[in-house]
């Protein structure tokens, strides 16, 4: 070992000793000196890779060899190709010294496995042009022995296979693949690397696929015949593949077959005899060769879903006759039909089974559906499907839900292959299916069964519902795995309605009859069971396509053609008989099925009738009963937190989507005795989390976390949406909403704080916070004005004016903390949705309140919130806008003027920019641009102006672009006069057009915003291929053209004698850009021209 290889083996000793006799600097120092190594490996790597061959007595430890093996990979790029050819030939005498000769590193796995890393990264850099015999070269160790081994040899046959040696050549060859075929790593590759990847693999098809291919077949041959061989000791056992040996080795190769099966010649991969050896491998019999028979399946499922021709894909299936083999193997795991208590190793191997199953039936299906597959092929293979379906419902059904979910591809696309018979027949859904026969309609009612079967929780589940981002796993994966099962369900019913009716119809109502007769209090009728009843009538209406009032009825044809004919004519659905789905609705709501002692059937009940909520308006008798069945311990009173939270959301939505008939249903004193039974849920109740000591940014991100505090809140919208109701006594809605408002705000004031010091003043902020927010959801639940209506009346509005002074009094005086500003941005903004102008005069001190403590993300929110004002109310608020503009203007110059110093920062002045230019374009669609040049604004309008252009020119991303564009597009809209010569004649009417309010706001698009249209897409950065960036030259487009229509021959001239000289662009280039532009229709016709005049003036790309 020369002296570097010495002290690297010294350094990598020092650096991994835990011992604290190391002193800490000097294992700061063997760290330093092993980055300097690997840092020039360019010139460490010899001794490195001496070091990495030093081993045994005296030898380099192996943590040290496999950081020299380190040094060394990473030197290989720089390599010539002398001291590569030198490296290979090395790496092979080490091969035959280690694996042949030696203990094969004493299997020490990780020291393996990094040989073989290494080896395939030589590989990389060696084939096929410095070393075209690799693969021949491993090939040649395969059968080598150390002559002093008893190798039994014949003159008829060579020796055994080295069990060393064929391990280190599968791990070579699986590397391999990985490195030049993984999809997985594809995803991270430069397009370099790639090409050379494919290089690779054509050098590998071209020179050594036969021989590879036949080595690995030959190693799975003689690997299955010994593993019921016994296993030997001493150097007898290191001569051919026996026992645990064989059976490792087998496993691998196995494995090996199927990593090349996907891109080398499939007539090396698949032959019969091939084919043969792998079923052989799936159907070993011993309780050792499990795995084995597992990476068989693998590789089969690699070897079904391989791209080839119909008609060879169709002979594979036939050599594989997957259907006698899989009606062989079914029972793996389910002796005598039940699930046995089985290793983890046997369901594996079980569910691959069913993955196999399921890659034969979606290939077959393909073929079916390809319109390119002979008649013939068609034919074989749907005989071949239809053979395979008794299996699909046995995996279907299966207890084990991964086996279960494996084969629903597999019946998706037989159903789909069902439906388009269905639709080629003419026929569409809900109607007769012309191609159904008793074994296909037979098969749809065992799938059918199936699938419910699935989607039933197991007897032994625990129901658990967890609040969100809370959800357990297997809950989640359960949720999956029905939504799958829904969509298969959801097929039968679009092939064979009748048949779904039918089925799940009898399930529902065969529910409700036995909980009828007491089923649930003698145990004849689980939880289980009637969430099963209660899921599908969920699902019922969107598998039989019936959604509205028509869906719960019976209506004649003809009242449905004459509701298209006569757009005037409404359908009376009272007057007819109840469908199937309306006389599901009646018996469950009819039967209390509600009362069920288990939240999962509460629930998935209110989720029915929120999804059915049109059913009360045929049954309307039936929400009286209801509601109470809401505010109970089954609804809103709930004992499980997670199903409580749900619940509230669930009244909310059927509230307000029943609001019609709750009104005509509900009086009054109903709605008050509601709301006492709400009464205990509207109280506020909030903490800080103890688990850190409180501070602003503790306080921040606990109003910022989902909780149930945030379900609650839909409590307080059903409360104001209860009390909206009451127009016709307006008395009694008055008294209840401020039974609702005022203790809400009465314990705000009692928790408003200047500033805070003690965990009692940061929980009181954190509790105000909640009350405001309460207190504008409650604002939520009343209808919010139309544009055509931007006003209300009636007493409430003062009630909502009066909580909104509250509101700002408070806010006023914690300005300070943000969670305050941000409870108060959504407090104004919902009560001012609700009550319209009357709240508008308060909005000045709002802003007041908020801009001199506000954050680069609340400004952004906070311009939206006024432009959704601007838009609503108009000149109603241009008043109001004319106080506010400047200061909330030069809080956006303030906020963008600060430095960028990273992504986060990059992505807040995008989004402020973007809200700004949204903030401009706002007010000029309200049509109140005067605001910019009134007598307060007008002395800053050249500013505003100037911003708009230098946020497009400035650090500015593509759609930040488009948008500043598009604000210029509207001002030249509304401000550019259009151009008429001095010596033109007088119109018509002897009246001149009206003057732009912003004289001579062309000459500043021409000095600003034309050169914009050039500079902006010139850059360098400026990425066409982006479809932002296509956007932003559409908009450069419309403005080009938009001037041209305005100002004519002016801008024409200004183009060709001032602009384009400027930019030093000749006339060949300046010409044909003049000529597209006048001849363009429009801005949309010129911009691909456009788009392609910028890229080529440009020049190559960097």
């Amino acid at each position: 070992m020369d002296q570097l290889a010495e002290q690297i083996s010294s350094a990598c000793q020092v650096a991994l000793d835990p011992s604290p006799n190391v002193a800490q600097e000097q294992r700061h120092g063997a760290y330093a000196f092993l980055q300097q190594v690997k840092d020039a490996s360019q010139e460490t790597w010899q001794a490195c890779w001496k070091l990495f061959l030093e081993r045994g007595d005296g030898g380099a430890s192996n943590e040290a060899r496999m950081f020299a093996l380190q040094v060394v990979t990473e030197a290989l790029p720089s390599l010539g190709a002398d001291a590569l050819a030198v490296l290979q030939t090395s790496l092979f005498e080490y091969f035959s010294r280690e694996f042949v000769q030696g203990s094969a590193e004493n299997g020490v796995a990780f020291v393996k496995n990094a040989v073989t890393h290494f080896a395939a990264a030589v590989f990389l850099y060696t084939y096929p042009a410095i070393a075209p015999t690799f693969f021949s070269s491993l090939l040649a160790l395969l059968r080598t022995y150390p002559p002093s081994f008893p190798v039994p040899t014949t003159s008829t046959s060579s020796a055994p296979l080295n069990p060393q040696t064929t391990d280190l050549f599968l791990r070579i060859l699986h590397e391999v693949s990985l490195e030049i075929s993984d999809a997985q790593l594809r995803l991270n590759k430069s397009s370099q690397r790639l090409s050379k990847d494919t290089e690779l693999r054509d050098a590998i098809r071209e020179n050594d696929a036969a021989s590879i291919a036949g080595a690995i077949w030959g190693v799975i041959g003689e690997a299955v015949a010994g593993v019921d061989v016994p296993d030997e000791a001493g150097d007898a056992g290191r001569v051919g593949l026996k026992g645990k040996t064989a059976r490792e080795v087998a496993e691998m190769a196995v494995r090996v077959a199927g990593d090349y099966v996907s891109w080398i010649d499939i007539n090396l991969m698949v032959t019969p005899a091939t084919i043969g050896l792998l079923l052989q491998c799936i159907n070993l019999p011993s309780p050792l060769t499990i795995t084995i028979r597992s990476a068989t399946a693998d590789t089969l499922i690699e070897t079904v879903g391989k791209g080839m021709p119909a008609s060879d894909k169709l002979k594979l299936f036939e050599v594989l006759d997957v259907g006698t083999l899989l009606a062989a193997l079914q029972e793996v795991g389910r002796e005598g039909g039940k699930r046995e208590a089985e290793s983890e190793d046997v369901e594996l191997l079980r569910t691959k089974l069913a993955r196999l199953l399921n890659g034969v039936g979606t290939e077959l299906c393909k073929i079916i559906d390809d319109s390119a597959s002979p008649a013939d092929a068609k034919m074989t293979a749907s005989n071949m499907a239809t053979s395979l379906l008794p299996l699909l419902l046995r995996f279907l059904v299966d207890p084990r839900d991964e086996t279960s979910i494996s084969v629903h591809p597999f019946a998706t696309s037989i159903l789909s292959v069902y439906k388009k018979e269905k639709k080629r027949a003419g026929a569409g859904n809900n109607m007769p299916d012309p191609t159904m026969i008793d074994s296909k309609r037979a098969f749809l009612s065992e799938l059918l069964k199936g699938t419910v079967s699935k989607m039933a929780y197991a007897d032994e589940a625990e129901w658990d519902l967890a609040l969100e981002g809370e959800e357990d796993e297997n809950q989640r994966a359960f949720d999956e795995m029905r939504k799958n099962l829904r969509v298969i369900g959801d097929a039968v019913a679009w092939i064979d309605p009748e048949l779904y009716a039918e089925g799940v119809r009898g399930i529902i109502l065969e529910t409700i009859d036995l909980y009828e007769a007491g089923g649930a209090k003698d145990g004849r009728l689980s939880w289980q069971r009637i969430e099963l009843a209660l899921a599908m009538l969920y699902g019922f209406g969107q598998a039989i396509s019936s959604q509205g009032p028509g869906a719960f009825v019976q209506v004649p044809v003809t009242e449905i053609q004459r509701a298209k004919r006569e757009a005037e004519y409404r359908i009376d659905y009272t007057q007819f008989p109840l469908s199937q789905l309306g006389e599901l609705m009646l018996r469950a709501c009819r039967s209390k099925i509600v009362n069920y002692p288990h939240a999962a059937v509460s629930l998935q009940f209110f989720e029915v009738v929120v999804r059915y909520h049109d059913f009360f308006k045929l049954c309307p008798e039936f929400i009286t009963e209801l509601l109470p069945s809401f505010l109970d311990e089954h609804g809103l009173h709930q004992s499980e937190e997670a199903v409580q939270a749900r619940v509230f959301y669930l009244f909310s939505r059927f509230i307000h989507q029943a609001k019609g008939i709750v009104q005509s249903q509900v009086s009054g004193d109903l709605v008050r005795s509601i709301l006492t039974g709400m009464q205990d849920l509207l109280v506020v109740n909030a903490a800080l989390p103890d688990s850190e000591p409180p501070s602003e940014l503790v306080l921040t991100k606990a109003a910022g976390t989902t909780s149930f505090f945030d379900a609650q809140l839909y409590v307080f919208e059903t409360a104001g949406t209860l009390i909206s109701i009451l127009n016709q006594i307006p008395d009694q809605q008055v008294v209840l909403l401020k039974a609702v408002l005022d203790p809400l705000l009465a314990d705000l004031q009692n928790n408003v704080r200047p500033t805070a010091s003690t965990p009692e003043d940061f929980n009181a902020i954190f509790k105000a916070h909640h009350l405001i927010m309460a207190a504008a959801s409650v604002a939520k639940g009343f209808p919010d004005l139309s544009a055509r209506s931007p006003t209300a009346s009636g007493a409430w509005v003062d009630v909502f004016v009066s909580a909104t002074e509250t509101i700002l009094a408070s806010a006023k005086v914690m300005s300070s903390f943000v969670v305050i500003r941000d409870a108060a941005r959504f407090a104004f903004n919902r009560i001012v949705a609700t009550t319209g102008q009357a709240v508008l005069p308060l909005i000045p001190t709002f802003i007041d309140c908020l801009v001199g403590q506000i954050t680069f993300p609340e400004l952004a929110d906070l311009l939206s919130f006024l432009g959704l004002l601007v838009a609503k109310y108009k000149t109603n608020f241009l008043e109001i806008l004319d106080t506010l503009l400047l200061p909330v203007v030069n809080r956006v110059f303030h906020f963008l003027s600060l430095p960028i110093a990273g992504t986060d920062d990059m992505v807040q002045h995008s989004t402020l920019r973007r809200a700004y230019f949204n903030f401009i374009l706002s007010i000029a669609g309200a049509n109140l641009q005067e605001v910019f040049y009134s007598d307060k604004n007008k002395d800053h309008l050249q500013s505003i102006l100037q911003s708009i252009t230098h946020y497009i020119a400035n650090d500015s991303l593509a759609p930040d672009q488009r948008y500043g564009f598009g604000v210029l597009n509207k001002l030249l809209l509304i401000w550019v006069d259009q151009y008429r010569p001095p010596t033109a004649p007088p119109l018509a009417n002897g009246t001149a057009p009206p003057p732009s309010p912003v004289p001579g706001f062309e000459r500043f698009l021409y000095e600003q915003a034309v050169k914009l249209c050039f500079e902006v897409p010139l850059k360098a950065e400026f990425d066409y291929s982006d479809a932002q960036s296509f956007q932003v030259i559409g908009e450069i487009a419309v403005l080009l053209k938009a001037l041209l229509q305005k100002r004519g021959n002016e801008f024409v001239e200004f183009m060709t004698t001032s602009f384009f000289p400027s930019i030093n662009c000749p006339p060949e280039a300046s010409a044909p850009f003049m000529t597209a532009l006048q001849e363009a229709p429009d801005g949309k016709q010129f911009k691909k021209f456009l788009g392609e005049w910028l890229r080529t003036n440009r020049g190559p790309a960097p």
